[in-house]
């Protein structure tokens, strides 16, 4: 009997262990930074803004190694390409889904995609958006937390550029460019 109930403990202890430990490992990840991985990722390609922004996911993620740069070397120099190349796409476990791909201009929903962006940081998820750099130029950043202000925070590599870009006050530019589209991401295994 004695040795069926210090079975018995240590098996609830067991299983308590593991809760706590997973509790905390989802607890971390709410609270860890995508700017770790951002300042040893590279952009290889001129053009491959979006892959490597996912590539980024991906490592943040633990999906994939610190060295993988498979999908810039897949997407290389294409000019066309578009969030829509990774809608409904699991990659390394992650099912990518493009969202607000709608007309930019006054009547753009810029609540509901903030409401969105806020729902997968509470949710422990990195949001990758298309942002304005240029005449006719969009550069993919990550958003990585909302700051004291009520914006976000969001970090990118660039080509030939090992300089980790920092962008503050991303809901700015946002509502400057009237919307956006954005890049979210679930688990699926």
């Amino acid at each position: 009997m004695k040795k069926k109930f210090i079975t018995a403990f240590l098996l609830f202890l067991a299983i308590y262990n593991y809760a706590q430990d997973s509790t905390s490992k989802k607890q971390d990840i709410h609270n860890k930074s995508i700017a770790n991985i951002a300042v040893k990722h590279k952009q290889l390609y001129n053009m491959s803004c979006i892959p490597m922004s996912i590539e980024m996911i991906l490592k943040y993620n633990d999906r994939v190694s610190a060295n993988y740069y498979g999908l810039q070397n897949i997407w290389k120099d294409k000019s066309d390409g578009t969030f829509a190349n990774f809608d409904g796409k699991t990659i390394a476990g992650l099912k990518f889904k493009h969202q607000f791909n709608i007309k930019r201009g006054d009547n753009f929903p810029i609540d509901r995609l903030f409401k969105a962006i806020d729902n997968e940081l509470s949710a422990g998820r990195k949001v990758i958006v298309s942002l304005p750099t240029g005449s006719n130029l969009w550069h993919m950043y990550v958003i990585d937390r909302r700051m004291d202000q009520d914006d976000y925070l969001a970090y990118s590599k660039g080509f030939n550029n090992n300089q980790l870009l920092t962008l503050e006050y991303v809901k700015r530019w946002i509502r400057g460019c009237k919307g956006t589209d954005i890049l979210t991401y679930k688990t699926v295994n």
